[in-house]
């Protein structure tokens, strides 16, 4: 199921920018790259964390369990591969993408399009840790809440001065740059501040440290919530 998901979200993007995008110019690859990045990729690992919680905890964790692998290098093993979908997914768009603009018309850079392949992996890292521990403690219908008000709030506070404060802004607005697209789905015009590629080494490495904590944090109570 997990495995499906990787596919088929990236579809669900591509039949969805084609339908609103029918009949413009330099707009499918920009709205692929938009829905991808603010909804659907958050929907989709917040989905296939939850379904890796649940097949877990059908087994009452019998795999971490019984294993001479201690449990924390057995769930950083589960969040690299939730890492790995995450790239894989991404690189599905990135080759969907591109081949619609070229042959619907498009003004995302190729260049920065491929770039965003690791910078989006890189960034969104954080997001696997957290989505884990809600997961487990509370259940999808939380998760996936806590997961929409998260990419709404980067929506709003990625074009403002203050996107390194609020780390699911961090993508929205170090993508800004590669893709020339806006986090509210505008193309942006030359001469646009957010255009400034300056802030994509600083938002990889904030990400980076983001995803370190939050993978520290989310270990450590697993450690212990297993203990009891």
């Amino acid at each position: 199921m997990r495995r499906v998901l990787i596919w088929a979200f990236p579809t669900i993007v591509f039949a969805l920018a084609f339908v609103l995008t029918l009949g413009m110019t330099n707009a499918y690859a920009e709205s692929v790259w938009n829905w991808w990045y603010t909804l659907l990729l958050p929907g989709m690992l917040a989905i296939t964390c939850y379904l890796s919680i649940m097949q877990e905890k059908k087994t009452r964790y019998y795999n971490l369990m019984t294993l001479s692998t201690s449990k924390r290098k057995l769930m950083m093993g589960k969040i690299i591969y939730l890492g790995c979908v995450i790239l894989v997914s991404n690189m599905i768009i990135f080759v969907g993408a591109s081949l619609g603009g070229f042959l619907l018309s498009t003004c995302v850079p190729l260049g920065g399009a491929a770039i965003t392949i690791l910078a989006l992996t890189i960034s969104q890292l954080w997001e696997i840790p957290l989505l884990l521990f809600l997961s487990e403690r509370f259940g999808m219908i939380v998760e996936l809440l806590i997961c929409l008000f998260l990419s709404v709030g980067g929506v709003i506070i990625a074009p403002t001065g203050k996107w390194y404060f609020f780390v699911s802004a961090i993508p929205m607005r170090i993508l800004c740059p590669l893709l020339h697209i806006l986090p509210n789905g505008i193309r942006a015009e030359d001469g646009n501040p957010l255009l400034d590629v300056g802030v994509v080494l600083p938002g990889i490495c904030l990400s980076i440290i983001w995803f370190i904590l939050a993978t520290i944090l989310f270990l450590n109570w697993f450690d212990k919530r297993e203990g009891k």
